[in-house]
């Protein structure tokens, strides 16, 4: 039996807080060499610095407010129009108040930048900008050489899904899910490729999971929808 249950194609989450705003073409300065022989150069590079705007963006992010977060964003980036940060952020911001417009014109702003930039790529294809070429091939490629970006994974499940290769998908959810264990939103998808593979008992305790996690983060999909499907699932067979 298919569920009923939508995939969910955009990521509502908010964006990775990376700690430290590198800009394109910056190089580090150079270590001042000390005169006393008793005194050693210290090589440890100094701790990175989070803008408080990013800041301030992100946690406003995270709890779904995401006028605020747009609005803190975009002061920062007056500040300093390449904060990488700040420009995912401004494009998850503009995603959530259904601006996919400005969500795209972001995205494109920061892979102009960071042309490489694996999360700016996963999010550009979730918010319907698209990617040039085979976008399977693509992220199967950054996938490899990005083991740890769940944006990444979560993105390449949802082309799986659109290719109808569940199995697949549940892999690519599977592991985003592993990497982000506090996104309700990658549980549900995972969830629901193993509901859509038969997989009812293991698509239940994943469903749960989901639930839980959107008591304590926003999360886009159907709460009661998500009830009526656990209850489907545990109703004996006719």
């Amino acid at each position: 039996m298919k569920p009923s249950l939508p995939l969910l194609p955009l990521l509502l989450c908010a964006a990775t807080l990376a700690w430290g705003q590198a800009k394109p073409g910056a190089n580090p300065s150079a270590a001042a060499a000390s005169r006393d022989p008793d005194i050693r150069i210290s090589r440890r590079k100094p701790a990175p610095t989070v803008d408080v705007d990013v800041k301030r963006g992100y946690e406003a992010l995270q709890a779904g407010r995401y006028g605020e977060a747009r609005g803190a964003y975009e002061q920062a980036l007056k500040r300093d129009g390449a904060l990488r940060d700040a420009l995912i952020g401004l494009a998850w911001s503009m995603e959530g108040l259904e601006d996919h417009q400005g969500a795209q014109a972001a995205l494109r702003r920061l892979l102009e930048l960071y042309p490489r930039d694996a999360e700016g790529l996963a999010a550009q294809y979730l918010v319907g900008g698209g990617i040039p070429g085979d976008a399977a091939a693509r992220f199967k490629q950054l996938a490899e050489r990005s083991e740890r970006n769940a944006p990444l994974h979560f993105a390449l499940g949802v082309i799986h899904v659109e290719q109808n290769r569940w199995g697949e998908a549940r892999l690519s959810f599977e592991r985003a899910a592993a990497l982000e264990p506090g996104q309700p939103d990658y549980l549900y998808n995972f969830a629901l490729s193993l509901d859509r593979l038969g997989q009812g008992p293991e698509a239940m305790r994943a469903y749960v999971k989901a639930l839980n996690l959107s008591f304590r983060q926003p999360a886009a999909f159907n709460q009661e929808a998500v009830r009526n499907r656990l209850r489907a699932l545990a109703a004996p067979a006719s």
